[in-house]
């Protein structure tokens, strides 16, 4: 911020000069909020035009299976697999075929990110919008895999912005087998970059300021909060894990939505039966009910 200090001596071309520099800081002002505004809307017309190629590209691949191997190395990996019904099977292989199409990998430390890798983080990616649009990931630009620790972040397992995902692959392949522990990872990042889709911040309200749900969900994530802490602090287990309720950032929770979908996915009859306002709400979100599903064992 400028700030104009008139000198002691006053008068007529000195109020004159004063009133044109405060007239030509007014200009300046304007002119640069309209860049501003200007860079926003390109900005989010940007992102709109990516959301929409991305929704014809799984148009186009209606009916698109993946092939026996890839559908092989999901099987044989993910934990996951067995439990989901077959009627999602196409829709989820379409997605992840967009997937592997349309977001570039990173191996931070050992050069090219092998086709199995990449298949199975975009298997459980796509497991979050099977009954929802690829447009979920408009924003999305890269995923960044570790061998162990995440550099700048020795002590996270994974991290999420909006337009990125850092995973750590000693972690995710030891876990990425348990189907029921609550604690996926890959869920649980791509759930943080659906929240942030919407308004580009992780509040655990996954939908947009102008939605007509947004309140239902700003009561319910402060009702759920509340009594995760209370249950955590009494010593007790539950069905979404306590992070979920500990960590805040300026006031936001953002990952009890990210918690909250590990559980819906992989905890659900416990967490619909505790927590039923939280699995209603995920249930819709999302568009399925795991709480149904049952495991049916491939050959």
């Amino acid at each position: 911020m400028i700030a104009y200090t008139p000198s002691s001596e006053s008068g007529g071309a000195g109020l004159a000069i004063m009133l044109l520099l405060l007239v030509f800081a007014g200009l300046v002002f304007v002119v640069h909020l309209s860049k501003r505004g200007r860079t926003r809307t390109f900005d989010s017309r940007l992102n709109r035009k990516r959301g929409k190629r991305l929704d014809q590209m799984l148009a186009g691949r209606e009916g698109d299976r993946l092939s026996d191997w890839q559908r092989r190395v999901i099987a044989d990996n993910i934990g996951l697999y067995d439990w989901v019904p077959e009627e999602l099977r196409g829709p989820w292989e379409e997605r992840i075929l967009v997937f592997l199409e349309s977001f570039p990998f990173t191996d931070m430390e050992d050069g090219p990110v092998s086709e199995e890798k990449r298949l199975l983080v975009a298997a459980e990616a796509c497991l979050l919008i099977v009954r929802r649009r690829m447009s979920d990931y408009r924003h999305l630009q890269r995923i960044h895999l570790w061998k162990d620790k995440i550099t700048g972040m020795e002590n996270a397992l994974g991290t999420a912005t909006q337009f990125e995902v850092n995973l750590s692959w000693s972690y995710l392949k030891k876990s990425i087998g348990k189907a029921r522990d609550g604690h996926n990872l890959t869920l649980h990042e791509f759930a943080h970059l659906i929240d942030f889709a919407d308004d580009g911040i992780a509040q655990s309200i996954p939908v947009s300021p102008s939605s007509p749900a947004v309140k239902e969900w700003e009561a319910m994530v402060e009702e759920e909060h509340k009594r995760l802490m209370k249950v955590y602090g009494s010593g007790k287990n539950y069905s979404i894990r306590a992070y979920g309720g500990y960590e805040s950032i300026k006031g936001d929770k953002p990952e009890l939505f990210s918690c909250g979908t590990s559980a819906f996915f992989e905890r659900s009859a416990r967490l619909k039966r505790e927590c039923p306002k939280v699995y209603q709400a995920l249930n819709e979100f999302y568009g399925v009910d795991p709480a149904t599903w049952r495991q049916q064992k491939t050959d």
